[in-house]
């Protein structure tokens, strides 16, 4: 499945990128995200996603690993995890595109989602649902913290 979304930010887009990066601050507005860890700064980092999706609580460790990176412009990143309770897994791929237009930064996203298991057995159209919802709360999530900050 892919997704895509973009969000203006009234902020400089060097203000975006640091915010990106500041990992704290960033996981604290992706729902569902608890525990992430720097493995190793600017290149590997670990987090916990729990999401109730359909009937199940899903609980994922996820790894997640920084492909590429052009400051202040592009990030190329991939994720995996596995919820051994349920049996599913999911893997990730995601490319983050900053640009500006005026005073505002573009922050676009495009996610590449493949979910296994019995995850995967709740269909096509939950999953899109949720990982919409997911995606809209988490960029209005990053646009307020960013518009609020000085």
């Amino acid at each position: 499945m892919q997704f895509e979304k973009e969000v203006e930010i009234l902020a400089p887009r060097e203000k975006v990128w640091n915010f990106i990066w500041d990992v704290d601050r960033f996981i604290a507005c992706v729902p569902g995200c608890k525990e992430a860890k720097t493995i190793e700064a600017g290149k590997l980092y670990s987090a916990t996603m729990i999401e109730k999706v359909g009937p199940f609580r899903v609980e994922f460790p996820t790894t997640i690993e920084v492909l590429e990176r052009e400051e202040l412009t592009h990030i190329k990143a991939q994720a995996s995890g596995a919820d051994n309770k349920i049996g599913s897994r999911m893997k990730l791929s995601l490319d983050v595109n900053l640009r500006e237009q005026g005073e505002k930064t573009v922050l676009g996203f495009v996610a590449g989602v493949d979910i296994l298991g019995k995850l995967a057995a709740l269909g096509h159209g939950i999953i899109k649902r949720k990982a919409d919802q997911v995606l809209d709360e988490f960029a209005q999530a990053v646009k307020k913290r960013l518009e609020g900050d000085s």
